[in-house]
């Protein structure tokens, strides 16, 4: 997988950076995208109080892009983002950057992207204003050409988060994604001007369908050639295709070609085949423009009796939720964090991420194309109304939410997002909202109307959904008939499938939001707490009097008995029994910042069944034993319980072989048969030693557990995700830090504060522990653990070198890690 991203990266590289060819006398470059992220100056305030002419510039202070201001401030009660953002600052942020103008752009077009600011944006160069965007989701260019000058040029940016709040979740601050500089020829291909679909695919050919807008900012038309070249993932040219067209003089044409690529190989979760499909545009024999857009063969196709389907083979979607926050780093996600995060996915069998509720930055979706995660793309967490039960319609879902927007840049945001996301193969479905509360007006229906005319018009390929709550009421008024699959989400009763199989028969079903299920890292409870579970399938208690009461009342079970309306467990078993429900997305995958719904002190909530740290939690296993038929079994509680001995304690196992025995301290307590079951369970009587699952397919072990009481804590355990990184400046490193007892056992209830000294050419990004409780600063190099873990990430520098961690705790062994920081390929 790494491999294969590596040659794409180097064949984009070499075409975005080559000269032109050998008949060309000139060696400038033809096309250029540069990174400009570095040597920023930023400038926070409080409020709106500022204008540009009144910055003070010995206020400046530099920072490197992605930023986000939100993540470095203090977490207060105070902070009007409240229990939505979880209690981060926002305010007004204020960046500039200078650069030299380069002599070689002269008679260029030269044009920034901004891939994302939250938000508010307004962007000015030269002192001269090019724009504003409200939306902090959707990606922008502005054209540079006029207003450059020789010399010095001055970019100045105002992000305006000050109104708080304006989601219902942690969004970060600031210019938090990517920055790119792109210099082309004034006749050259537009931006997102490429659009390629595959049909009547079979094992001889796939049809392939190359739409290409190419402008002319010249003042007189051109004849030009063009060629498209067609790369496999091995970078071995499949086809050739040339035509001559004349581009009329400041106008934009749009070019259709129809060619078939012989013995095709799909994209698919398994097998994530990428091509590559090379514009180069020609004149007089001189290159004069080269682009190149990565994309994938496979069909898709949902069955109202069936599910879903990808190149023709019937499966389930197994998919998340997630934010796209990065935990500890914030809004601004390093590549290698992002990665990390979906390899974690990977391995538990996830095939599918629904964007959750907004789009993400570009390099998600090149990551997912590359590591084959399917993607619902959504776009709007609101419109304009809010929920039937308040008494004003047409105020939101917050405060200063997206509907003080929605009428004036609905089209335009979601025009933008359908044209930069549609040649990702990923993507097999369009979101136009999440729990839309206009689906229960009349006004609903209409205002839906436009925004399917937007989406088919850009992409009629893919089908277009809606996370729905309140599903009665979104069938009442016909907002659900009209989209192409009706995306269920767990609210509002829209957990059952059967009755609207019944009287919409024709319908396609998703469950695009189910189930919500809560669970805090190392934390049990056997009494259940489970919200509105008249309306789902209620959970029983495990025992009659609580095993765990110890545990804070903001931190949830992780027996899966903590939820809203059903269970992971009960939400999967329908799920999987039903074969017209093409699969489900569960809310969520991590745990992200803010809607912390139990409020102070707590800045989230435990949804995810992966913590902020990217610890996964007992969950994960659960969905690992459906979802990865990689031998596995997996036990709960963990087995240090001081003070509880001779309690009987519910002994849980998720396991995906034919059966399991338990056995305590080498006594057998049964065997058990995994058949039609998404659990097992043993009611233990706590006594200190060795508790052991041995998990058994065909009479032959296939996989085993073992969990040893742990004695107090005694030294630190590292675990590093890299041995060495490149010197990019971007690079990243994850340290595990575990609690160990003096025999090498984890230490569960630990909560040792630890020290980390940093030397060498790196800095501290995130420090976490994945406690909602804990409000000490990500940014600082201290974090205490909790239930025996935290994490810190490092980012490298540019400079070579050895990077050295002291990781220290009174009275703890110390530990020291060394990381090499060389000139080696990134993955970036």
């Amino acid at each position: 997988m790494k491999n294969s991203h590596k040659k794409i990266t180097l064949l984009l590289m070499t075409i975005l950076f080559i000269g032109c060819n050998s008949e060309t006398t000139k060696k400038e470059l033809i096309r250029q995208k540069l990174l400009f992220n570095s040597d920023w100056q930023f400038q926070l305030f409080e409020s709106d109080s500022v204008s540009k002419n009144e910055l003070v510039s010995t206020e400046w202070k530099p920072v490197q892009l992605p930023h986000d201001w939100s993540i470095e401030g203090t977490i207060s009660k105070e902070n009007p983002s409240g229990h939505f953002g979880g209690y981060f600052p926002g305010g007004v942020g204020w960046y500039q950057k200078s650069f030299k103008y380069n002599p070689d752009w002269k008679n260029k077009l030269v044009s920034i992207t901004f891939d994302g600011i939250y938000k508010d944006s307004e962007v000015w160069i030269n002192n001269h204003y090019l724009g504003k965007r409200p939306n902090g989701y959707v990606g922008f260019s502005y054209d540079l050409s006029p207003y450059l000058k020789s010399g010095n040029n001055s970019i100045l940016v105002k992000a305006d988060n000050s109104k708080q709040p304006n989601a219902r979740w942690y969004t970060g601050s600031g210019i938090y994604r990517n920055v790119w500089l792109e210099i082309k020829n004034k006749v050259s291909v537009t931006q997102w001007g490429t659009y390629i679909t595959s049909s009547n695919i079979s094992k001889e050919n796939a049809d392939i369908r190359i739409q290409t807008s190419i402008g002319n900012k010249n003042a007189e038309d051109h004849l030009v050639s063009i060629q498209i070249d067609i790369y496999d993932e091995k970078n071995q040219l499949v086809l050739k295709e040339e035509l001559d067209n004349v581009i009329p003089s400041a106008d934009t044409i749009s070019i259709q070609h129809q060619v078939q690529v012989p013995n095709p190989k799909l994209w698919s979760p398994e097998t994530p085949v990428l091509y590559t499909a090379v514009h180069k545009i020609f004149q007089e024999g001189d290159m004069i423009d080269m682009d190149s857009t990565p994309f994938g063969i496979r069909s898709i196709r949902f069955d109202a009796e069936t599910g879903f389907w990808l190149n023709d083979k019937n499966i389930k979607i197994k998919g998340v939720n997630n934010h796209q926050d990065g935990g500890p780093v914030g809004a601004a996600v390093p590549d290698d964090v992002l990665r990390r995060r979906l390899e974690i996915l990977k391995e538990m069998g996830c095939n599918a991420i629904r964007t959750a509720h907004n789009p993400f930055s570009p390099e998600f979706y090149q990551m997912c194309d590359e590591m084959g995660f399917m993607v619902m793309d959504e776009v709007f967490d609101e419109w304009i109304a809010s929920w039937p039960w308040v008494d004003y319609k047409n105020r939101g879902k917050v405060k200063y939410g997206y509907h003080q927007n929605f009428k004036k840049w609905a089209k335009r945001d979601l025009k933008d997002v359908i044209l930069r996301d549609r040649n990702h193969t990923s993507i097999i479905m369009w979101s136009v909202g999440n729990e839309i509360p206009d689906q229960c007006y009349p006004e609903g229906p209409e205002r839906l109307k436009p925004l399917l005319e937007i989406v088919r018009d850009l992409d009629a390929t893919r089908p277009i959904t809606a996370g729905c709550c309140f599903m009665h009421l979104a069938n009442d008024t016909g907002f659900s008939d009209l989209l192409d699959v009706a995306g269920y989400n767990g609210g509002g009763g829209s957990v059952f499938y059967e009755k609207d199989k019944i009287k919409y028969p024709n319908r396609k079903f998703i469950a695009t939001e189910i189930p919500h299920s809560f669970q805090t890292r190392g934390v049990y409870k056997t009494k259940t707490e489970m919200r509105s579970p008249q309306q789902g399938i209620a959970v029983p208690d495990l025992t009659e009097e609580e095993v765990f009461p110890e545990f804070s009342k903001f931190y949830s079970s992780s027996y899966d008995n903590s939820s809203v309306r059903i269970s992971a467990r009960d939400s999967w078993r329908r799920t999987d029994s039903l074969a017209y429900v093409a699969g489900e997305f569960r809310w969520t995958g991590f745990d992200y910042l803010g809607e912390a719904i139990k409020k102070w002190p707590s800045r989230f909530w435990s949804f995810g069944i992966v913590d902020l740290c990217g610890f996964p939690k007992d969950t994960y296993y659960f969905y690992k034993s459906q979802w990865n038929d990689e031998p596995m079994v997996h036990m709960l509680p963990h087995w240090t319980w001081p003070g509880k001995e001779g309690t009987i304690i519910p002994v849980w196992v998720y396991a995906n072989s034919e059966e399991i025995e338990l056995f305590l301290n080498g006594k057998s307590l049964g065997v058990k048969s995994t058949n039609n079951k998404m659990n097992l369970s043993w009611d233990v009587p706590y006594t200190p030693g060795e508790l052991k699952a041995i998990g058994r397919t065909d009479g032959k072990i296939v996989s085993q557990q073992v969990y040893k009481t742990a004695h107090k804590p005694a030294k630190i355990e590292v675990i590093s995700d890299k041995k060495e990184v490149a010197a990019t400046g971007t690079s990243c490193i994850h340290l595990e830090i575990n609690i160990l007892d003096k025999d090498g056992n984890f230490v569960p209830y630990a909560d040792n504060l630890i020290s980390f000294d940093i030397k060498g050419p790196a800095k501290n990004i995130g420090v976490e522990n994945g406690d909602p409780l804990d409000l000490s600063s990500n940014k600082i190099n201290q974090r205490k653990a909790f239930n025996g873990k935290c994490l810190l990430i490092l980012q490298s520098t540019k400079k070579e070198g050895e990077i050295i961690v002291d990781i220290k705790s009174e009275g703890l062994k110390s530990q020291q890690i060394s990381i090499s920081n060389n000139n080696l390929p990134s993955n970036n």
